[in-house]
């Protein structure tokens, strides 16, 4: 157990500043994180690094995603965009992690491309639904949380963190827009690693 708070609390401490300076480079304006976003930020990855590594079920096929989604959430939660150039890599090295890792990563890319078709389809036929940048996000987490058998679980965490979510945005600006990002990226992370 010890060996497992060293190594998320070393993740985090490298991890989370390295997160916020990808966000900063992928970001379209000039944002410069307070001390509670860096503090939340770096323990939030803290946690998800540990729950890929020493979770019940721990997964390679989770890292892609502990690296890179969380700056891909970040970016969506100021900007409202998931950018390509982090969406992007995520899927391809997402692929070829659960595409090496045997029947459960074949599973898992399986679900994927049935969920990234409903969801374009729901991005089509309802147009605030969920954004592209959603739908490019989603097939990552699809195979993650396929691989892990884990479906329910991370539709239940994700659904109840885009509640959270809507209600700490509606709170400032009735009108605003819901990121989807954050709560697409840690409540796979955590369903995934339970």
């Amino acid at each position: 157990m010890t060996n497992g708070v060293v190594a998320a609390t070393t993740a985090a401490a490298t991890l989370g500043p390295l997160t916020l300076v990808l966000a900063r480079h992928r970001m379209r304006t000039m944002w410069q994180p307070r001390p509670a976003e860096t503090a939340a930020l770096t323990a939030a990855i803290g946690v998800a690094v540990a729950l890929a590594v020493h979770g019940s079920r721990p997964a390679a096929v989770l890292l892609p995603l502990v690296l890179l989604g969380p700056a891909a959430a970040v970016v969506d939660a100021y900007e409202g965009r998931l950018p390509d150039l982090l969406t992007g890599p995520l899927l391809g090295a997402t692929l070829l992690t659960a595409a090496v890792s045997g029947p459960d990563g074949v599973r898992g890319i399986a679900v994927a491309a049935v969920v990234t078709v409903l969801a374009a389809l729901a991005t089509v036929m309802v147009t605030d639904a969920l954004g592209w940048g959603d739908v490019k996000l989603i097939p990552t987490l699809a195979i993650v949380l396929g691989h892990q058998g884990a479906l329910l679980a991370g539709l239940v965490a994700v659904v109840l963190l885009v509640g959270v979510t809507a209600a700490v945005v509606s709170v400032q600006d009735r009108r605003a827009i819901v990121p989807y990002g954050p709560a697409l990226v840690f409540g796979t992370i955590g369903a995934a690693g339970l």
